[in-house]
């Protein structure tokens, strides 16, 4: 049933559920948020910056949902501790988590140093391995959860350019296949979003430079946007994916399909 609640409609999918999006002020970060409220979720945004999610926290309150920002270095393991217990004795309680952070590499392999290496480790992957050990303890003991990993169609495609990122990305969409089966008796769902090019600050930018390419392999008239993104997210979170786990829910348009 659809209700009319300060300024837009709630369809309580997510009704009373807490949801924590890492990177929460990237473009998918905040179209995810906006989505979870409008469901019903009570949203905790995490980043390096709160000043830069604070638009989006009170757009949320303004219009009848539950928001809050938190500090968070996803690299420090402290930091992911400090996060979990804030939301903890804030909310009660972690329902779903959103691995949405991640980077990019602007070299190929011959070209990568050690530390550019260690880099994309430490974000695309360490940083999950983090936020898992700290939050599955939570939704063992609340006994369900859902985890949502952002990866990319790279990790299952792979991309001539950045093979750097593409190894993180299919490492983490692997990752996401163990822990679901790891922990599927506790009720707790482990899946993976990977999504193709998706339109961006960045990617606006840029796009001029990538669209021949962009055109040659999709047949799509448009690029994605976030929204598209957020809206597989918020599927995956949901009770009506409860029988989901171990997915890669691949959102690109037909990029695969060729």
């Amino acid at each position: 049933m659809r209700t009319h609640y300060s300024g837009f409609f709630i369809m309580n999918r997510l009704s009373g559920k807490v949801m924590l999006i890492t990177d929460g002020q990237s473009s998918i970060g905040t179209a995810t948020a906006k989505l979870a409220a409008k469901e019903g979720a009570i949203v905790v945004c995490t980043g390096k910056r709160v000043d830069k999610m604070t638009a989006l926290v009170s757009a949320i309150i303004q219009a009848g949902g539950i928001a809050t920002a938190f500090k968070h270095d996803i690299c420090s393991i402290l930091s992911w501790k400090n996060v979990i217990a804030e939301t903890i004795k804030k909310y009660g309680k972690i329902d779903i988590l959103v691995n949405n952070t991640g980077i990019s590499s602007p070299k190929m392999i011959l070209d990568l140093n050690v530390q550019d290496w260690k880099k994309i480790q430490e974000i695309d992957l360490n940083s999950l391995t983090y936020g898992l050990k700290e939050v599955i303890p939570f939704m063992i003991e609340n006994g369900s959860g859902s985890i949502i990993n952002v990866s990319s169609i790279q990790g299952l495609v792979g991309l001539a350019d950045n093979n750097p990122y593409v190894a993180a990305k299919d490492v983490l969409r692997s990752l996401s296949l163990d822990i679901a089966f790891e922990y599927a008796e506790h009720n707790i769902r482990i899946n993976s979003i990977c999504p193709g090019t998706i339109e961006t600050p960045l990617i606006e930018t840029t796009f001029p430079k990538i669209s021949p390419c962009y055109k040659k392999n999709i047949q799509f008239p448009y690029i994605g946007k976030s929204e598209d993104i957020a809206n597989g997210i918020i599927y995956l979170a949901c009770d009506e994916a409860s029988f989901v786990t171990g997915a890669e829910l691949v959102i690109n348009g037909d990029r695969v399909a060729l």
